[in-house]
């Protein structure tokens, strides 16, 4: 028997439909030129903006601007000067790729939220784990799952369903 965390009151009754996520390896890679890429870094993240906002006006037509809110958090985090200032530094001080410098940086961040006793604060770590994971996969150009294309009744059962994920 499998044990979870509901998200939402009462059952649900339908096809289980597993929802696995592919597992991102992020390896720490020596690259030669760190400005080439710093522009692949803000490619990507030009790009999970774009798709961002497309998530966010959807969800808001569809379902209300209060539930859109969580995305119009990630694209201030994805806007955040200081946040992607410290990923660009990462990559040009050590030389690194970007991928390995996004988990680093977002790593910390999501510490340091998840350590605080404020839940909204906790709830801060999901996101910067969110936006983490959605930048690496545009880098890695690896696919989200795409739960909307599931048949009407459907349980879902994951891991973890992300904000990016349900919106």
């Amino acid at each position: 028997m499998m044990r979870g965390t509901s998200a939402s009151a009462g059952i649900g009754i339908g096809k289980a439909v597993v929802v696995v996520e592919t597992e991102l390896k992020i390896k720490k890679e020596a690259i030669a030129d760190p400005e080439a890429e710093k522009v692949r870094f803000q490619a990507a993240v030009k790009q999970a903006i774009e798709e961002t906002e497309v998530l966010a006006k959807d969800l808001a037509a569809r379902v209300g601007p209060k539930d859109a809110e969580i995305l119009n958090g990630h694209l201030l985090l994805f806007s955040d000067m200081f946040l992607m200032g410290e990923i660009e530094n990462i990559i040009a001080g050590e030389n690194v790729n970007s991928e390995y410098a996004i988990e680093n940086v977002c790593n910390t961040y999501a510490d340091t939220f998840a350590s605080m006793g404020n839940e909204l604060m906790q709830q801060r770590a999901t996101d910067m784990h969110d936006i983490k994971t959605r930048m690496q996969k545009i880098l890695m150009e690896v696919s989200s799952v795409d739960i909307s294309s599931l048949p009407e009744g459907s349980v879902i059962v994951a891991k973890d369903l992300t904000p990016s994920m349900t919106a």
